[in-house]
């Protein structure tokens, strides 16, 4: 699943809906975003959990600090992120 924080609301997708790939950009409508990145979530005791995250977007490239806001964006929602479950891509890196 992909998801997008922008204008401080999270928005999710799977990546093919359809015959229709969804990415990033087309989630925010081309829109400057706070976070941008893959999921995934689980169902512990009936109650929704993010078991994976990370800041993978090819057209964003969003800073590592941007999972912080999506941790959050998430926990707003009512979606726990596990502990353990962040793994962080630095697109600065060589």
């Amino acid at each position: 699943m992909i998801y997008v924080v922008a204008g401080g609301r999270l928005l999710a997708s799977k990546r093919q809906v359809g015959v229709e790939h969804i990415s990033h950009a087309v989630l925010a409508n081309g829109d400057p975003v706070q976070a941008a990145g893959e999921f995934e979530v689980v169902a512990e005791d009936g109650v929704l959990v993010v078991s994976a995250l990370d800041n993978m977007s090819g057209h964003y490239r969003p800073a590592t600090a941007s999972l912080e806001v999506a941790q959050q964006a998430f926990e707003v929602a009512g979606i726990r992120v596990r502990s353990g479950a962040i793994r962080r891509y630095d697109f600065g890196a060589s």
